[in-house]
């Protein structure tokens, strides 16, 4: 039975926690306490697009049920793929 009831997954609770992380460094300084994520896999249009939000200048993880997940300065992404098919 389909609810469309919204359930985290592991990017949302991770970048939800890292959220709550405070920035540890001023501007003018390298960054410390840098938090990275790291995504391991092979990319599909519908995923990429739901990233898009996050990897451009709004850096906001939008997830479905509307809730917006912040990009801080002291977290950072890594995506390592096999192929770029879906890259634009």
């Amino acid at each position: 039975m389909a609810t469309r009831e919204w359930k985290d997954g592991v990017i949302s609770k991770t970048m939800r926690h890292m959220g709550t992380i405070p920035d540890s460094h001023k501007s003018d300084r390298p960054p410390t306490g840098t938090c990275w994520i790291l995504l391991d896999g092979d990319l599909d249009a519908n995923w990429i697009e739901s990233m898009n939000s996050v990897m451009d200048d709004n850096r906001l993880l939008t997830l479905p049920s509307n809730e917006r997940i912040p990009l801080k300065p002291h977290m950072k992404m890594i995506f390592e793929i096999r192929d770029l098919n879906y890259a634009t």
